[in-house]
């Protein structure tokens, strides 16, 4: 009977150390997150034979191969340059009166052939909405500088959006909600 007993206790003591670091992932499907790049100036294509850069006349190749999940056409922002963004938030709820208080970050990072994250591109981004009510959808802007490093990769970055649900009280443990993540990518300097 002990090893029950004992057994119970582990499983009750996990449990209310993850409710104690503030894990909501219930609330995942009470909201939406979509990244939006603003300005681009071009795209980039990523298929099986490589990755193709083009902005207006200009266009370049490399035989970057990124696995399948990330083929696909993304904007293009050149180093040294702004890359604009926005992330629009919706509170999907049907109704209640259940106002979510979140903290947003947006980090940015290389996106490493082998579909890894790889080093950061910028310090991170963050704002705080004190109130989304049920229904309600609200757009942040922000924009970081695509760095003239020679160390920065060509290729595809991401910016990953994370959505944490704030408490009343300590907010230094909040809960994970979600995380999105959207791609795009500076070409070669040259």
């Amino acid at each position: 009977m002990k090893p029950i007993s004992l057994l119970a206790g582990i499983f009750f003591s996990l449990n209310l150390s993850l409710h104690a670091a503030g894990q909501h992932r219930g609330e995942s499907d009470k909201i939406q997150a979509q990244v939006s790049f603003l300005n681009p100036s071009g795209q980039t294509t990523t298929d099986a034979t490589g990755i193709t850069y083009v902005a207006g006349s200009w266009q370049s190749y490399e035989p970057k191969i990124y696995p399948p999940n990330y083929w696909g056409t993304y904007p293009l922002y050149f180093a040294g340059s702004i890359m604009n963004f926005s992330v629009t938030l919706t509170n999907t709820a049907d109704q209640g009166n259940k106002n979510l208080k979140i903290r947003v970050q947006a980090l940015n990072h290389v996106l490493n052939t082998d579909g890894t994250q790889g080093s950061p591109i910028s310090s991170p981004q963050e704002w705080v909405v004190d109130s989304l009510r049920p229904g309600e959808t609200r757009t942040l802007y922000n924009s970081i500088y695509v760095g003239s490093d020679p160390n920065l990769p060509s290729g595809l970055d991401t910016t990953k959006i994370r959505i944490l649900h704030l408490n009343e009280g300590n907010n230094a443990e909040a809960g994970l909600i979600k995380e999105e993540v959207a791609i795009w990518c500076p070409p070669p300097r040259n």
